[in-house]
């Protein structure tokens, strides 16, 4: 019969830990994931004008949005939206950027135009 020596402990309550750190990361992982699929919700002077599903790995999709003689130019590619297009004079929409997570959003005030990835928003950080 083998007897544990005092080094012996020590490595088990280590390796037990190192054990229990990589479940519990892993398991943070499986809960945080971002899903497969999410929706992109276009409103336009406060109504629903679309609904685009967003999913890993589709094609690249482009469709203008016109609004009393101006047009955002919209493209759809691997799981995010963004407005890539604009005759708007700021072109604050277009500087935004991809959207990819669930609260992220874009806005044209001139256009009256605004898109948002539903679903809730990720916190990034807390201030005081």
């Amino acid at each position: 019969m083998t007897v544990m020596k005092r080094g012996d402990r020590a490595m088990l309550l280590i390796f037990i830990i190192i054990l229990a750190s990589a479940g519990l990361l892993w398991g943070i992982k499986i809960f945080t994931a971002k899903p497969d699929v999410m929706s992109a919700e276009i409103f336009q002077d406060g109504k629903l004008l679309r609904r685009v599903f967003l999913r890993k790995g589709d094609q690249t999709r482009d469709f203008i949005i016109e609004y009393r003689g101006g047009y955002n130019k919209i493209r759809t590619e691997d799981g995010m939206i963004a407005v890539i297009e604009a005759d708007c004079p700021d072109k604050d929409c277009v500087k935004k950027g991809w959207l990819k997570r669930p609260g992220d959003s874009a806005v044209c005030l001139p256009h009256r135009l605004v898109i948002r990835i539903a679903g809730e928003p990720e916190v990034e950080g807390v201030t005081y």
